[in-house]
C-alpha cells in the first residue's frame, strides 16, 4: 500500500493506493485501486502483467509485433536510465513537467494539472515510492515513464513521448521513439522484477473511443484484466464537520 498526505484547513487529506484493508487514520481518504469495496465506490479497470516469471517469459507474453519492436529498439541502441526516490531532485521533477507539458501540447491539448502533479510527485518521492525512467534516442530524452510502487506492485502513472514533434523527413527517428517506448516498458518490468515486485500495473484500461488505442497498445504486452475500487471515506469528527460544511456551501451555490 502507498499513502501520501496533504493538509488543508486543518484536515488531513490522504491519497491511498492498493489498500487491502481500511485505512485507519482520521481525515478524508481517497482510495485508489483498492482491493476492498467502499460506500459509493466506482469500479476501476486496468491490466496487469506478471513480472515474477523469467525475463524470457515476460517477453514471451508480448504479441509478435510488440516483441519485434522491443528487440528492434535494443538493436537501435536506445539508452535507458532510471531515477528513483532521492535521485529525483526538484530539478528533475521540473524537467519532467516541462517534457510532459510539451507532450500534451504536441497532441493539441493544454496541460492544466501542473501544480497537482508536481505536489504528488514530490510526495511519492518523499515516501520512497517513485521512479522515473527515460529512454534516449540519438542522445535526446524521447520517452518518460513515471511509476509508483510498493512491495508488490509497480503502477504506471505517466507515459509521454515526443515522436509527434518529428517531421516526415525524420520518420526514422519517429519510428525509433515509438519502439523505444515499448522497450522502456519492458525495461521497467525488468527493473521492478529485480526489486522483487510481482505485478506491473498498466495504470488503467478504458474502452472509450478516446482511449481504446492506448488500451490496445497495453494489451499487446499480454496484460490481463483486473478490477478494483475507487472511493472517498471520511473519518473523524473534524473531517465530517469539514465535509458537511463543504457540501452545504456547494448546495447553496447551486
Amino acid at each position: 500500500m502507498i499513502g501520501i498526505v496533504s493538509r488543508k484547513h486543518g484536515i488531513d487529506f490522504y491519497k491511498v493506493w492498493f489498500a487491502k484493508e481500511p485505512f485507519k487514520k482520521a481525515g478524508i481518504i481517497i482510495y485508489n485501486q483498492s482491493g476492498i469495496k467502499g460506500k459509493n465506490s466506482a469500479e476501476f479497470d486496468t491490466l496487469i502483467s506478471d513480472i515474477s516469471v523469467s525475463p524470457e517469459e515476460i517477453k514471451g507474453a508480448f504479441s509478435k509485433n510488440c516483441r519485434y519492436k522491443v528487440n528492434r529498439a535494443e538493436r537501435e541502441d536506445v539508452a535507458i536510465r532510471f531515477l528513483e526516490n532521492d535521485e529525483i531532485t526538484d530539478e528533475e521533477i521540473e524537467t519532467f513537467l516541462a517534457f510532459f507539458k510539451t507532450f500534451w501540447e504536441s497532441k493539441g491539448d493544454r496541460f492544466t494539472r501542473e501544480e497537482e502533479v508536481r505536489r504528488d510527485l514530490k510526495a511519492y518521492r518523499d515516501s520512497d515510492a517513485l521512479t522515473f525512467s527515460i529512454a534516449k534516442v540519438k542522445g535526446e530524452d524521447a520517452v518518460y515513464h513515471t511509476h509508483i510502487y510498493d512491495s508488490e506492485r509497480a503502477r504506471l502513472l505517466h507515459s509521454a513521448s515526443l515522436y509527434r514533434l518529428m517531421g516526415d523527413e525524420e520518420s526514422d527517428s519517429r519510428n525509433i521513439i515509438g519502439m523505444g517506448n515499448r522497450y522502456l516498458h519492458y525495461m521497467d518490468m525488468l527493473h521492478y522484477k529485480e526489486k522483487g515486485l510481482k505485478i506491473y500495473d498498466w495504470g488503467g484500461a478504458g474502452r472509450g473511443e478516446d482511449v481504446i488505442s492506448i488500451t490496445e497498445f497495453k494489451e499487446s504486452f499480454g496484460g490481463i484484466p483486473e478490477k478494483s475500487y475507487e472511493y472517498e471515506e471520511v473519518r473523524g469528527v473534524k473531517a465530517h464537520i469539514f465535509k458537511w460544511l463543504v457540501d452545504m456551501l456547494e448546495d447553496a451555490m447551486l
